[in-house]
């Protein structure tokens, strides 16, 4: 090799590739419930709301010698923690000896970058699904008395309120490939589609069926459930679930979007490599930096589906 692993990993080729890689692999499901806002620090406030502490328009308007508006955290906003995370691919000198170390570094930041992004994906369903109310009167898509599409407008709507009218506020839902058959096999979903042979289940055909600006994507991200050792169980993260939220196109620390995800500006994904203790090698590492935060508990809901 031209160049050490150590001084590769520092240059700004490396740093810049790294970091592209991680915006790349995050998650679908993952940025569309918690985007992300990049912050200057790894700490710091951010507005919390509930059901006391709704989202305010700010007035603007400053008189002649008058004082601004000044934007400041409440006592009850709460704090974001960017905890660290981190990958390690050991080396061995042979594969180094063998290898161009940009190569070498590069497909370590693909592999650490797409784990990354999983793990973060299902952090965030795992949070979302924790945190956001159950609505137990409602999701009973397989008794035909039901309407699917008039359950999914009434909490559209009560999320809509509970964002504030904030401009960058959208209605997302998130919902499970079983739950989307279920709602296409209700009759009264059918109803809508009049004189339609067959109708796909898919999200296009959900969306004409949706109030405002609402957003609407499938979970298909799996684990396995077994325990280590064990055979192999895997199933679906989200299973006979609807996530109803709001969410920002323009995330910020005071938005009254229902979560988001707090990264430290710039630093997505750092590279560096250390030598193995037994000195037969080297190890890359990946270090980056993250905190789910639930912003706005109000502004979502959930119902399980049957």
């Amino acid at each position: 090799m031209s160049k050490d692993l150590v001084q590769l990993s520092g240059e700004p080729k490396i740093r810049e590739y790294a970091q592209g890689r991680a915006r790349d692999a995050v998650g679908e499901i993952a940025e569309f419930i918690a985007p992300t806002v990049e912050t200057a620090t790894h700490t710091g406030k951010f507005s919390k709301y509930d059901d006391s502490n709704r989202f305010k328009i700010p007035e603007t308007l400053r008189e002649l010698g008058g004082e601004a508006t000044q934007l400041q955290f409440r006592k009850t906003d709460e704090k974001f923690d960017a905890k660290p995370h981190a990958l390690d691919c050991p080396l061995d000198n042979i594969e180094i000896d063998e290898a161009d170390g940009e190569d070498l570094l590069k497909e370590n930041a693909d592999e650490s970058a797409a784990l990354a992004g999983m793990s973060h994906e299902l952090r965030v369903i795992e949070t979302a699904l924790a945190n956001a109310p159950v609505d137990a009167t409602k999701g009973t898509w397989s008794d035909p008395a039901v309407n699917p599409v008039k359950e999914l407008n009434q909490l559209i709507s009560q999320v809509y309120l509970a964002a504030g009218g904030h401009p960058s506020i959208e209605v997302g839902i998130v919902i499970d490939p079983t739950s989307l058959i279920a709602f296409f096999s209700n009759p009264n979903t059918k109803g809508y589609f009049p004189g339609a042979e067959s109708i796909a289940p898919n999200l296009d055909n959900m969306r004409q069926l949706l109030i405002g600006k609402t957003a609407a994507k499938t979970s298909w991200l799996a684990v396995d459930t077994a325990a280590r050792g064990k055979s192999e169980s895997m199933a679906f993260a989200m299973v006979n679930k609807v996530l109803i939220f709001a969410r920002s196109t323009k995330p910020t620390r005071r938005d009254p979007s229902f979560m988001k995800t707090f990264r430290p500006r710039g630093r997505w994904m750092v590279p560096g490599v250390y030598e193995k203790v037994d000195g037969r090698g080297k190890v890359t590492k990946m270090d980056w930096s993250e905190d789910v935060q639930v912003s706005n508990l109000a502004a979502a809901k959930q119902i399980a589906i049957d």
